[in-house]
């Protein structure tokens, strides 16, 4: 074999698994914040329904005041209708208004009531979040103490690697191959070499021309397969 495909398949032992912890690294924090950013986000939706319902209840409140005044207003009206002093005319005016007086009560009655019904529906949803997000803030507690498990065991395992990795020589690799190698290591997810098995490239599983088969065999230069890029190598 090709003594740079030699180096080449040494590196890729320890290149392989360097490439996996370093992506679970990436990925282990990237997992926390997006947990504790759904969370955050029911927070708010909980928080911005217990403004809601305390605005309706603020308004239920005034929604009375003001019917309390009106029903005031309206028995006043029905008393000076009927005290025997007011002429026709008046009378006619205290009916009109007191008609409005009804309607306006009414009309704020039914709106009081469709607040208390919303408000009704937001307690019971308050009351579900709110059970819901303890549980889950309590699971968070947990799954945090096991990110930082992972990212410990991850990171001691990288140092090894990386120990490991420092002491594979890539003598005799030249700086244009090397670059090839670390670029295909970064594009095709840690797998920069692939086997060529019976004209069929185990990378890409992609059936080769003749002429790949042959170069390779040659032992002369790094192939590359037409269809991923990896550099091949036989066994």
């Amino acid at each position: 074999m090709n003594p740079v495909l030699k180096a080449l398949l040494s590196l890729q032992e320890v290149d392989r698994e360097i490439f996996k912890v370093e992506a679970e690294l990436d990925r282990l924090p990237k997992e926390l914040a997006a947990r504790a950013e759904a969370m955050a986000a029911q927070e708010s939706a909980l928080q911005d329904k217990r403004r809601e319902v305390t605005e309706l209840r603020t308004s239920i409140k005034e929604i009375e005041h003001t019917t309390v005044g009106l029903r005031q207003r309206l028995k006043k009206l029905e008393h000076e209708s009927t005290s025997g002093t007011a002429d026709a005319s008046l009378i006619a005016a205290y009916s009109h208004e007191m008609r409005n007086i009804k309607r306006n009560v009414s009309q704020a009655e039914d709106a009081g009531i469709k607040r208390l019904s919303r408000a009704e529906v937001l307690d019971t949803e308050i009351e579900e979040m709110s059970t819901r997000l303890g549980e889950e803030e309590a699971a968070f507690e947990g799954f945090k103490q096991n990110i930082a498990a992972e990212t410990e065991a991850a990171t001691e395992k990288l140092g090894t690697l990386r120990a490991d990795r420092a002491q594979r020589s890539s003598d005799g690799i030249s700086p244009a191959d090397f670059d090839v190698y670390k670029g295909l290591l970064r594009t095709r997810q840690g797998e920069a070499l692939a086997e060529l098995r019976d004209g069929l490239c185990e990378g890409c599983f992609v059936n080769l021309p003749k002429n790949i088969v042959v170069r390779l065999a040659r032992g002369m230069e790094l192939v590359q397969c037409p269809s991923c890029d990896r550099i091949l190598y036989s066994l």
